[in-house]
């Protein structure tokens, strides 16, 4: 079935489903979406949609400052996402649907997808058992980093770091259970997941091991506000500090994918799978106070022996392991505009990449809200250095970020 298709279908299932009941209740506003709730509350749909364009101008030589070398442009769509979310029966039983419409959040089409396009981000069902503790079943995000769990709609640069570009372990297929507890009088959260190891839209059968995956996370001040330990600027303007520690670690038994369950497989000379047992340890610290909010990110990911080999015996490709920080921090005005800075860094162990090596890059962001992180605009620029490349790069990004 073509997609539009698919998607006409679901947009058309509320007012099918609504139309059932007598007087359903409609919301709609700006940053979130068309809401229906059925009059008994037996079920509610909310039905958003965002989008990104984004402008990328990428420098090299940048030595004179006056006459840079301009090297590429690229206009792009860089999110395109339709959104379904709310329960059924009653408010324990959640679902959340996230579709890609954007064509670089479809790509990876091949015969592990059975040809067809990754539609789907997220497809999982939300039941909440005991009180304050849920088990997840289906396709989501995994409990990794902090940077990579929060949505891509509330960052506070125009994408994430290369640190998490390189070791997040993003989205998969599996269960999750995730629970909200106390330690003392503050919030602490545990969640744990077991999934495919291969990724996201996997069609196969399971051709590695199984990942496992568990995070906790500290809130020694309390709870933030609006949940703005998910979101990485400090648009609520905390009225006391809020810090949150968290800590992932996962294991991703015999993965066959480059970077866990990302990237490209890792297919020998002889058309087999070259396996490696990846482990991953990520470390995030989040705090926000008055308008100020700072982010600090430690990655740490590890293989015995993470190079794959051809047939004369020389490396012909390697499983992503090494090192890596983030940390940003910025601050919103009371106009709502808002500067930040950051440094992030990646520590390939020796001979893992011979493309880039070691790369650093360091990123000032302006950005104004203008209704929060649904309607905002981000202008960054970014300085890169990189062990391997003969110049230094400089790069301009713009984006407007609009969410329903």
């Amino acid at each position: 079935m073509n997609y539009r298709y698919l998607i006409a279908v679901f947009l058309l299932l509320p007012s099918l489903y609504f139309a059932q009941s007598d007087g359903p209740t409609i919301d709609f506003s700006a940053g979130k979406g068309l809401t229906f709730t059925a009059n008994d509350n037996s079920a509610k749909m909310k039905i958003g949609f965002r989008i990104q364009p984004l402008m990328v101008i990428n420098y090299r030589d940048f030595e004179v400052f006056t006459d840079p070398s301009l090297d590429e442009v690229q206009v792009t769509v860089r999110r395109a996402r339709l959104k379904f979310d709310g329960f059924v029966v009653n408010p324990k039983w959640v679902y959340k649907l996230e579709l890609a419409l954007g064509n670089r959040n479809l790509g990876g089409v091949g015969p592990h997808t059975s040809g067809g396009a990754r539609l789907i981000l997220d497809a999982v069902i939300k039941y909440e058992f005991a009180p304050k503790s849920y088990i997840w079943f289906g396709q989501t995000k995994l409990p990794g980093n902090r940077e990579r769990v929060v949505s891509s709609a509330k960052l506070q640069f125009v994408d994430r770091s290369i640190a998490n570009g390189r070791y997040n372990i993003d989205r998969d297929m599996g269960v999750q259970y995730h629970g909200k507890y106390k330690l003392g009088e503050n919030p602490f959260n545990v969640a744990v997941a077991i999934s495919m190891g291969e990724g996201r839209n996997i069609t196969d059968f399971n051709a590695g091991g199984l990942e496992y995956t568990g995070r906790v996370e500290y809130l020694p001040f309390g709870a933030f506000t609006n949940k703005g330990d998910y979101s990485l600027s400090d648009l609520e303007r905390e009225k006391t500090h809020k810090v949150s520690v968290g800590l992932t670690g996962d294991y991703n038994h015999n993965a066959v994918r480059q970077r866990g369950n990302q990237g490209t497989y890792m297919v020998t000379d002889e058309e087999q799978l070259y396996t490696q047992s990846l482990s991953s340890l990520f470390a995030d610290i989040i705090w926000k106070y008055n308008g100020w909010s700072a982010l600090g990110e430690y990655f740490y990911k590890t293989a015995a022996d993470p190079f794959m080999l051809d047939s004369l015996g020389d490396v012909k490709r390697a499983f992503y392991v090494g090192t890596g920080v983030n940390a940003q921090m910025g601050y919103v005005f009371k106009s709502n505009w808002e500067l930040a800075g950051r440094f992030s860094h990646v520590n390939p162990e020796a001979g893992v990449d011979n493309t880039l090596g070691d790369q650093t890059q360091y990123t000032l962001v302006v950005s104004k809200y203008i209704n929060g992180h649904s309607l905002k605009i981000q202008s960054d620029i970014t300085y890169g250095v990189y062990e391997f490349l003969p110049d230094d790069e400089w790069q301009f990004r713009f984006q407007i970020e609009l969410s329903l």
